[in-house]
């Protein structure tokens, strides 16, 4: 059975990592014709019976994940409906999100007259000047409401998040924006909608007795909401490791699961005619259960949620029948049923989190003959954890606590005993004083966390090793884990040491990268040499909130392993090139800091402007700026761009911003404009920029149009792409191919586009 059901989380797998879903019919064809074999007994050979029933299970595993996968597929917005408006009637789905003035929301349109996805994710934010704010609503209220439609898409670049496929792996087959709408009276809510309208009640409560930053949390542990935990706590949480705490997780099952079965075993016990129909233990844990069972729905059955609730629910049915499980089975048992329950569960990194940690804490405390002290096996407990999740936690996020073990050994005792049951017990009692105590409690202990989160050596980043590595650190972890008696256990520790050394190859003195990272619509291209770093530019800055530098451009440069930037260019003032500056700065250092003539550096401090004629040469590359010229004194602020040029061994790269077709005439008349292997497009490829007789001084055999995807501004125009590969040159598009990487070798360059290698099944043709 265990390896049947790990068999089929390698068919899920295979399926969710896979450009395109398997031919369906051949499946079934397969799995039908391979439990035929097994059924008549042919081969008779035990162990090649064994391994057909592990092939059954694989492809069984690919066979469900295809048809789930299929039907979603299906209910994505159609692409004919991609930025189109329509006026559509529904009800609200889920918790709505208020973000300043504006709220996000899952939307239920009702039947239109065309097909749309069963549920839509949607933003409502007033309109620019608009004094009218947006109307107060909650889960199950009927709106009507005029759509632009959207498709949910993804940036394409390592270390990036896969935004389309987050919404797809939650059921979200489009988005919209909110033109107008109003509520609508009337309407029936179904038992989701009523469970959702008691969370919202719940969250709204305990809003009105704590301070925001304090009741977010509080919220995040009482109804599984994080929705109100701002940037700031996050990184506190994240760099102590204790996220945990407040994701509603094992942690909390458990503490709930626990508590709900002592208090309901010691009443029974004390009710002799309760006692005698139905022995005490077995009440409590039914009652363990029920009370896991009602949590998670409260909690909304996130992937740890339900990995812990179907362990209780096993481990209840096990005992109940007089049977006693191992750890490893039930854990085994409860992968299948998530797995099962939710085949998209192993995009999410709580999944291998979860499951890894319950894992290590198996193989620490199953089984032992001494029983541990009580600080013993927490100490115990959280070195398993740590060993098998930091690994896991390099690779999904770039970075590891250092403080984690520490800040764990003091954080889950005071949130198992003084949050967790008092929150849970002012939500079910109605009074305000346990929720006020949690709170207390809850904000002193974010203050400490915030000093550890603070230490110099609180975290340790780590580039995007191979999965190859990270597997083998993984298993190195386990094999540290088993008993004091298992030979060669110093083999885990020598297995961990590929990945913690791991770094990229950089290129040889004399030889230059360059990555165009996809930020939508805006530019940032990485320039690497042997020993230095730049960045040109850093994408823009959402209207809505948060930028391109901080949910881009950062976990890019973590991913890359770039611990620091020699040199960090802002073109020139627009937004979509200096609007990430400022979450750049703060997240790694940079040793200077060059901008365009007019440029303020979006409120950080500068070094020194780019002028025409300034060269300097790294590891045997040169780089030289080619306009403005100094003290120029320019009125359009794209034509302030700096124009950088980089030049090694097997090629040159040329970086022109934003710049229009008249500074490209006078660049071309004074024949300051080098001949470029490659050439980023002028200003994302607008009609007003890429001249013919600047594309034929450039002489580029490659060109990379940056550009957002359905952006307003219509870039790249066709014709300048055109215009571009009648030249000769190879074209390559960001909204297209994500981060395009150029390697300029001795004697050729050599360009990859990331997009064809991350693309799953969920995000279409490009």
């Amino acid at each position: 059975m265990q390896m049947a059901i790990l068999a089929m989380l390698c068919g899920v797998l295979l399926v969710q990592h896979s450009d395109t879903l398997p031919n369906s019919l051949l499946l079934g064809a397969i799995a039908a014709l391979a439990t035929a074999l097994r059924i008549a007994g042919r081969p008779r050979h035990r162990p090649t019976q064994a391994l057909l029933g592990v092939a059954i299970a694989l492809v069984a595993g690919m066979l469900y994940t295809t048809l789930r996968a299929q039907s979603r597929v299906d209910d994505l917005l159609a692409p004919a409906l991609d930025t189109q408006t329509l006026a559509l009637t529904g009800q609200v789905v889920g918790l709505p999100q208020r973000s300043g003035a504006g709220v996000r929301f899952g939307f239920r349109p009702e039947p239109a007259s065309v097909p749309l996805p069963a549920q839509l994710a949607v933003s409502w934010y007033p309109a620019r000047g608009d004094a009218q704010p947006v109307p107060a609503f909650g889960p199950g209220q009927r709106l009507t409401l005029t759509l632009r439609l959207r498709r949910h898409h993804s940036n394409f670049n390592p270390g990036g998040f896969d935004y389309a496929g987050w919404q797809f792996a939650r059921g979200v087959g489009g988005g919209a924006y909110v033109r107008g709408g109003a509520l609508v009276p009337g309407g029936t809510r179904g038992p989701g909608e009523r469970i959702d309208a008691v969370r919202d009640r719940i969250r709204a409560r305990i809003a009105t007795l704590l301070d925001p930053p304090t009741a977010a949390l509080v919220t995040a542990m009482a109804v599984g909401d994080q929705g109100g935990i701002d940037a700031a706590q996050w990184h506190i949480l994240r760099a102590t490791g204790t996220a945990h705490l407040v994701a509603i997780s094992g942690l909390h099952v458990s503490i709930v699961a626990g508590l709900a079965g002592v208090l309901a075993g010691g009443l029974w016990r004390r009710i002799p005619a309760l006692a005698l129909r139905l022995p005490a233990q077995r009440a409590a844990i039914c009652a363990a259960a029920l009370a896991a069972l009602a949590y998670a729905t409260l909690a909304g059955f996130g992937v740890p949620v339900t990995r812990a609730v179907l362990m209780v629910l096993i481990a209840s049915a096990a005992l109940l029948c007089a049977r006693r499980l191992p750890a490893r089975h039930v854990l085994v048992l409860a992968l299948g049923g998530v797995v099962i329950y939710d085949p998209w569960a192993v995009l999410a990194a709580g999944f291998w989190l979860s499951f890894g940690a319950v894992a290590a804490l198996v193989l620490v405390l199953a089984g032992r003959r001494e029983a541990p002290s009580r600080v013993g096996g927490l100490v115990r407990a959280q070195w398993g954890i740590s060993l098998v999740t930091a690994p896991l936690l390099l690779s999904l996020f770039g970075a590891v606590s250092l403080v984690a073990p520490l800040a764990n050994l003091v954080a889950i005792p005071l949130v198992t005993v003084a949050v967790v049951p008092w929150v849970l017990g002012g939500v079910l009692s109605g009074t305000d004083g346990p929720i006020l105590l949690a709170g207390a409690v809850l904000a002193q202990a974010m203050d400490v966390l915030e000093i550890a989160a603070g230490w110099s050596w609180a975290s340790w980043s780590h580039g995007e090793a191979p999965q190859v590595l990270v597997a083998l650190a993984v298993a190195g972890g386990v094999w540290l884990l088993l008993p004091h008696a298992t030979p060669l256990r110093i083999l885990g520790a020598l297995a961990m040491v590929p990945m913690l050394l791991w770094v990229p190859a950089r290129p040889p003195v004399g030889h230059f990268e360059a990555t165009v990272i996809d930020v939508g619509q805006g530019l940032a291209v990485h320039v690497r040499t042997h020993h230095h770093d730049l960045l040109y530019d850093t994408g823009r800055t959402y209207y809505r909130g948060g930028d391109a530098g901080e949910r881009i451009v950062v976990p890019y440069l973590r991913a890359t392993a770039t611990r620091q930037l020699d040199m960090l260019v802002l073109s020139h003032g627009d937004n979509d090139h200096v609007g990430g500056a400022i979450s750049v700065v703060g997240a790694l250092p940079v040793v200077r800091r060059v901008a365009g003539e007019g440029v303020d550096g979006a409120g950080l401090a500068l070094d020194g402007q780019c002028a025409a004629g300034t060269t300097w040469t790294w590891s045997g590359v040169a780089f030289a700026w080619l306009h403005p010229p100094a003290g120029a004194r320019l009125t359009r602020d794209n034509n302030r761009s700096c124009v950088l040029h980089v030049r090694g061994a097997g090629g040159s790269l040329l970086l022109p911003g934003d710049i229009e077709s008249g500074i490209e005439a006078t660049l071309v008349s004074a024949g300051a404009v080098p001949s470029s292997t490659v050439v980023v497009a002028p200003h994302h490829g607008s009609k007003s920029s890429s001249s013919r007789s600047f594309i034929a001084a450039v002489g580029a055999s490659q060109v990379v149009f940056a550009s957002g995807r359905g952006n307003p501004f219509g870039h790249p125009v066709e014709a300048v792409v055109a215009r571009w590969a009648a030249s000769g040159a190879r074209t390559w598009r960001t909204d297209r191919d994500g981060a395009v990487h150029f390697s300029f070798d001795a004697d050729r360059v050599r360009a990859a586009a990331l997009a064809p290698v991350r693309r799953r099944y969920w995000h279409g043709v490009p």
